[in-house]
């Protein structure tokens, strides 16, 4: 009877350590608004990887779907984990000119649903722990492209979303 009571205890507190560390490293987070539709429909859930970009050294790299904390009011909400593409990460040169957005002086229209208006923005050498984000509905502007966002530092980065 006393090996059966410890072996459920056993259980339990293994189960709280684990519950624990996955809460460290893991965490979740309703996507609010349009700006990642298709890819990522309003009122989904994602699950972010908080450890992703804490190592140092650790940058996302472009394509790389990242969330973060913005305190601008939108339609996503004031004070919510914004979910975004990386479009340009260290080193990297941006521009949007006539509509498109550049990457490193090449086009780059992966991952966005359609044409929209983009005002124009001046070539920008980002720096190191530097990264662009753009929603992948251009029509959104809840991005580095907006300045109350503009340029994000990587610890700025909440971590990378894993699942969609």
């Amino acid at each position: 009877m006393i090996r059966r009571i410890m072996l459920y205890v056993c259980a339990a507190v293994l189960g709280i350590m684990c519950a624990a560390a996955s809460s460290c490293a893991f965490t979740t987070a309703e996507v609010a608004g349009n700006g990642m539709e298709p890819a990522i429909s309003s009122g989904s859930r994602v699950l972010i990887n908080k450890l992703a970009y804490r190592k140092s050294g650790a940058v996302p790299e472009t394509g790389n779907l990242i969330a973060f904390y913005s305190d601008v009011y939108s339609e996503e909400g004031e004070g919510r984990i914004l979910v975004r593409r990386v479009a340009g990460a260290s080193g990297d040169t941006v521009e949007i000119k006539d509509d498109i957005f550049y990457l490193n002086g090449s086009p780059y229209t992966e991952f966005m649903s359609e044409a929209a208006h983009m005002d124009d923005l001046e070539k920008i050498t980002l720096g190191d722990d530097e990264i662009f984000v753009l929603s992948d509905n251009r029509k959104s502007a809840m991005d580095s492209r907006n300045e109350a966002i503009g340029i994000l530092a990587v610890q700025d980065c909440i971590g990378k979303v894993c699942f969609e």
